[in-house]
């Protein structure tokens, strides 16, 4: 398999896993359950940052890291809307919340954070069949 076919599989591969984390994120929401949902809605977003990070052969290894790559290379350089960093880090602040903190997230702001990871989500994968990663 060449170097694009296994980058182009990868890619399917997280978009697939972001979908699926953003469908738990909604499965949680049904069952009243907003800190996990929350956090699924992040890490769904997560994962597509990563990937869009990936076509630029750029990694990282920690959640700040790879939040500030990507701002670097897809928010300042105008590919996304400078909006996208405020949504990306209320969705960080919001699991980090929901994961770590006695304080629960509540359904408000878990449905209008999931809806903020749809948003994104969808400008993500637009990306990536724009640019011929995925189909």
């Amino acid at each position: 398999m060449a170097k694009s076919e296994q980058l182009n599989e990868q890619l399917l591969q997280m978009v697939n896993k972001a979908n699926r984390s953003l469908d738990a994120a909604q499965r949680h929401i049904k069952e009243h359950d907003y800190d996990f949902a929350v956090s699924r809605a992040y890490y769904a977003v997560y994962y597509l940052m990563e990937a869009l990070l990936l076509t630029k052969e750029i990694t990282a290894s920690t959640h700040t890291g790879i939040i500030q790559q990507f701002s670097l290379h897809f928010i300042k350089t105008g590919i996304f809307p400078k909006e996208f960093s405020k949504s990306i880090g209320r969705l960080f602040r919001e699991r980090q919340s929901g994961d770590y903190d006695f304080v629960s997230i509540d359904s408000e702001d878990a449905k209008k954070d999931i809806a903020m990871a749809q948003e994104l989500l969808k400008a993500m994968k637009t990306y990536l069949k724009e640019e011929n990663y995925v189909s």
